[in-house]
């Protein structure tokens, strides 16, 4: 920690004789987050932590800057330092409509994958994408396509690493929504014969209707699409198993109270690190109700119960969750 803060410090002053701006950022992130789930088909829980994180950036010119900090997540109730703090250092162009980023940053500041693909306690552990990400944004449109380096291999280690895109399109009402992601597990640098490559791959297709600017809404939106997961282990097999099921959702909200339902309709999927109502059920339904008592420019809270009935059951599991968001941006230094 100490060569951390040595490092930061002589970036900090070095910086100030190259750029033309240095700031600081804070960010706090209050998750709570309360599992009763009794059907089986996933983890019954409860998270409760901080998440804070201090950044340095620096801007060179109109285009590139730098940033470079440290995140931590602290559960209560465990100890401090059980979980490892993560670096954040990257790069980042942005010019026009394109943006380009290299380095370890926070994945939700770029990303927004459903939780069928990339499941909210992936995001709690492991907030951090660490690799590359291009995005474009227009008027009416935007798309992106990232590569995460999830695991180095070494002697333990599997290596890991995941790549996706999203394109998300409107028009008038209409808009069209386009998820994809990979993950790749290759094996540990220690050949173990039992040990297989195993690949993953994904995507949803959704189209729907934006009525906010009918109804008397915030939000108001209707999509339906095609959800499907394909897996293989090359220990067995290099075919592809492929699962399909009809997903579709509705949200509407005003002045912060809203309600967003989920139904997917169809095969189990194989998703590694999606949300395990996707991988364990062949029928879910997730109805959300949320309200957001603290909204301003640098703080947000929300509050969100969710139920959810898989299989048809009996088991209504139900969640609570409750975050906060504070983020604060500061220059220490510009160039006259």
């Amino acid at each position: 920690m100490q060569k951390l803060i040595t490092f930061i410090v002589a970036l900090l002053l070095t910086l100030q004789l190259t750029a033309q701006s240095v700031d600081y950022t804070i960010r706090f992130n209050g998750i709570g987050d309360n599992r009763e789930y009794f059907s089986g088909y996933n983890l019954s829980q409860t998270i409760l932590g901080a998440r804070g994180a201090f950044m340095l950036g620096t801007r060179l010119d109109s285009v590139n800057r730098m940033k470079v900090g440290i995140d931590y997540f602290y559960e209560f109730g465990g100890k401090l330092g059980t979980l490892k703090p993560n670096l954040i250092l990257y790069y980042e162009a942005m010019k026009g409509p394109w943006q380009f980023r290299m380095g370890s940053f926070n994945r939700r500041e770029v990303l927004d994958m459903p939780l069928a693909i990339v499941a909210d306690t992936y995001n709690y552990y492991k907030p951090n994408l660490d690799g590359l990400y291009v995005g474009y944004t227009r008027q009416h449109f935007k798309m992106n396509v990232f590569a995460d380096w999830v695991g180095r291999q070494d002697s333990v280690t599997r290596e890991q690493f995941m790549a996706g895109s999203t394109i998300d399109t409107h028009w008038k009402w209409f808009t069209t929504n386009f998820y994809w992601y990979m993950y790749h597990r290759a094996g540990t640098l220690v050949w173990d014969p039992d040990t297989h490559i195993e690949d993953y791959m994904g995507a949803l297709l959704q189209v729907g209707v934006n009525l906010s600017g009918v109804v008397p809404l915030d939000i108001a939106t209707v999509k339906t699409g095609i959800l499907t997961s394909l897996d293989r282990n090359r220990g067995s097999d290099m075919t592809y198993a492929n699962h399909l099921s009809s997903y579709s959702e509705v949200v509407l909200e005003k002045k912060g109270f809203g309600v967003k339902a989920l139904f997917n309709f169809g095969d189990k999927h194989v998703f590694y690190i999606g949300d395990p109502f996707f991988n364990n059920t062949t029928s879910y339904l997730r109805t959300s109700f949320y309200f957001t008592p603290i909204n301003f420019k640098n703080v947000k809270g929300r509050f969100i119960w969710s139920m959810h009935l898989g299989n048809g059951g009996g088991h209504l599991d139900n969640q609570q969750q409750f975050y906060l968001i504070y983020t604060f941006n500061e220059k220490i230094w510009e160039k006259k």
